[in-house]
């Protein structure tokens, strides 16, 4: 009576029924005299498709012909994100990469579950609400389930459209529209002080900001981005330091420097777009031929979402590639013996997002003493810390919990320090690592891949 469903095998069945001669060949006749014998009267599962004589289509079963015959009843997200939505077939393989769902195996915080909502939003049987608004801001847009999805749904460009309709309609999360108020009124998220931004710079750089005497073009920009600037004293430190030894040229924006504005298109404003031509201007007064960052964040900005808007025609790495360059040139070499195992967990920003996988890694197994051992899930499946696409300032617990499960992962192979290339990554892997019951917290120690190669220099 309902005509099946296009979720998991049945509906991987109703999509495989019009070619279902080519994959059965003669056996699909041999079914057919077996049917017919074993029940005559064809009482038994009637209007099989593919079994008699009728022209399967797809589209007699299809959940969404509504949309095709009628699609201006439909809420749109654009028509490539539309098109992400109706792709699912709802299998559920992503439930083994999504770490929302690991979390508290919801439906609702999982890439299927919120797919289906998407398609019900769009179908107008789901009205906007806060409980929606919940399922769609609980997401990390971490990739993991695209890489675990057979059809490579594009499940974070989904939820983003979701977001920037949710927003439209006034229903984004209050303290995620915090954040935007502290970018927009502060240039940074945590509502700091512009001048706080030089505070943990070395002597030497912030004295010469504090005097004026900073050159305000070089071939190279440091952009520190918010976490390295006000909740990490250790990486921009210690990027600086192989950029010293290796003579490179580089200026800072220092107190002028703003949010990049990633948190605002992930929440889905619309000041996204002004945001990023501002910032452009500043990146573009300063001459450089190439920025260099050490959040994976505003890489991954820079890298993929501003050239939608502007050109700033430089070449932009994140603090690994450019090391990575650095020591392939000869200009850096490490001296200094870290004897430690250590494991990688790769950014989604820099891994899944921008195929950044192997740089890191051949960073650290070129440093003396130090013993590679990867998790189980790493490169393209690693599980997402919980730090990112704005959870952990909508759900910080949530965000927490999964920082847990992925240091757990850290523990089981034996490691003694994890290391990572973002600052978001290593402030969530550390409050993961605090908030794990005492006879399970090993001696672990957290760093930001600048780090531990500061440390071997």
């Amino acid at each position: 009576k309902a005509k099946g469903t296009l979720s998991a095998e049945h509906g991987s069945g109703l999509t495989r029924a019009p070619h279902i001669g080519l994959q059965l060949g003669n056996s699909l006749e041999l079914m057919r005299k077996i049917k017919a014998l074993l029940d005559p009267l064809n009482i038994l599962n009637p209007g099989k498709m593919g079994l008699e004589d009728q022209k399967a289509d797809i589209y007699d079963y299809f959940a969404f012909k509504p949309l095709l015959e009628n699609p201006e009843s439909a809420r749109s997200f654009g028509r490539e994100i539309d098109n992400e939505v109706l792709a699912c077939i709802h299998c559920g393989f992503c439930r083994l990469g999504c770490p929302t769902f690991a979390a508290t195996h919801r439906e609702s915080k999982n890439a299927r579950g919120r797919n289906a909502l998407a398609f019900y939003f769009m179908n107008n049987e789901v009205e906007p609400s806060r409980e929606l608004a919940e399922a769609f801001y609980s997401c990390t847009t971490c990739q993991a389930c695209t890489y675990f999805c057979p059809a490579r749904i594009k499940v974070d460009e989904i939820v983003e459209g979701v977001r920037r309709y949710l927003f439209k309609e006034g229903l984004t999360p209050e303290p995620v529209l915090a954040v935007r108020d502290n970018i927009l009124k502060t240039g940074n998220v945590y509502a700091s002080p512009q001048k706080d931004r030089i505070q943990i710079y070395p002597a030497s750089l912030k004295e010469r900001i504090e005097k004026g005497t900073l050159k305000e073009k070089a071939e190279v920009l440091l952009f520190m981005g918010c976490v390295p600037s006000y909740l990490d004293m250790k990486m921009v430190p210690s990027l600086i330091k192989p950029l010293d030894l290796a003579g490179v040229d580089y200026t800072v924006l220092g107190i002028k420097e703003n949010c990049c504005g990633f948190p605002l298109y992930l929440m889905g404003s619309d000041d996204f777009e002004g945001h990023v031509k501002r910032i452009a201007e500043s990146i573009k007064a300063t001459g450089a031929k190439a920025l260099v960052t050490p959040c994976a964040g505003c890489f991954k900005t820079f890298k993929k979402l501003y050239p939608k808007f502007v050109d700033l025609g430089i070449e932009i790495h994140h603090t690994v590639t450019f090391i990575h360059k650095l020591i392939k040139e000869g200009r850096i070499k490490f001296n200094t013996p870290v004897e430690a195992r250590v494991t990688y967990h790769d950014p989604c920003d820099l891994g899944r997002a921008l195929q950044i996988f192997e740089p890191p890694r051949e960073i650290l197994t070129s440093i003396p003493g130090l013993k590679l051992v990867e998790m189980p899930r790493n490169r393209l499946q690693a599980k997402c810390c919980g730090g990112g696409g704005g959870v952990m300032a909508n759900n910080p617990e949530l965000a927490v919990k999964m920082g847990s499960d992925r240091v757990m992962d850290a523990v089981s192979v034996g490691a003694e320090i994890i290391v990572s290339g973002c600052a978001a990554c290593k402030d969530n892997l550390r409050k993961g690592h605090k908030a794990l019951p005492k006879d399970k917290r090993a001696k672990l120690k957290i760093m930001d891949i600048s780090e531990i190669i500061g440390e071997a220099l």
